[in-house]
């Protein structure tokens, strides 16, 4: 079963899971797969290698900081993280920015298999976009971490998170860029193997950013 890796990082996580999420990531999987061929969305890739790379790297924000209210995901290319992130936790709504039509179409092909509510999809560059709030803000790999930091803080409510998917080099950068926004460390994994997380590469680092608590 494809998605039997995805299930145990979810559970030993305490992340949400049920028949319905099952369900709808197989649907996403299946997108994926089937579109990446005609569209070239994430290059060439087995459903193994999607699962891997990128399904259970999307989530494995939410086990580090969970999402509790509105997401902003900024250059969702074909919905990552921001779709896996929706099919978790599908009471919040969701904004996807991506500029790029090809993956916008297909974004449009999800939301509409999926039924997905509450679920924007913006055909802009981020600085397009008209300005808001959001609880929390993720990029898969907009900018690069620090740059990121600075972006993302201006979409943020004052509650909200900045989620930083890096590697664990970059922590120190970032946390003293946080400190310069007024920012503090809200959840940090600097090796999202110790979650369960597969080994693909480069060591996964998330560092979640928030405003400092009362």
């Amino acid at each position: 079963m494809p998605l039997q890796k995805l299930q145990n990082f979810c559970t030993a996580n305490n992340l949400p899971w049920t028949d319905e999420i099952v369900n709808d990531f197989a649907t996403y999987l299946e997108l994926l797969t089937h579109f990446n061929k005609v569209m070239n969305l994430i290059g060439p890739m087995s459903e193994g290698e999607v699962v891997d790379q990128l399904l259970i790297d999307s989530v494995a924000a939410a086990a580090v900081c969970a999402p509790q209210g509105p997401i902003l995901d900024v250059g969702s290319g074909a919905g990552l993280p921001g779709v896996p992130l929706k099919l978790l936790y599908p009471d919040l709504p969701i904004t996807l920015v991506e500029p790029r039509q090809k993956r916008t179409t297909f974004l449009k092909i999800v939301l509409n298999r999926l039924d997905l509510a509450d679920t924007t999809i913006e055909r802009k560059r981020i600085e397009e976009v008209e300005r808001a709030e959001f609880s929390y803000v993720i990029s898969k790999a907009f900018q690069p971490p620090v740059q990121w930091l600075e972006t993302a803080s201006e979409w943020t409510a004052d509650e909200g998170v900045v989620m930083c998917l890096t590697r664990p080099d970059e922590r120190a950068a970032l946390e003293a860029k946080a400190g310069e926004l007024g920012l503090e460390l809200a959840g940090a994994c600097d090796d999202t193997t110790v979650l369960g997380a597969p080994s693909v590469g480069d060591v996964r680092a998330i560092y979640a950013f928030g405003q400092p608590g009362e």
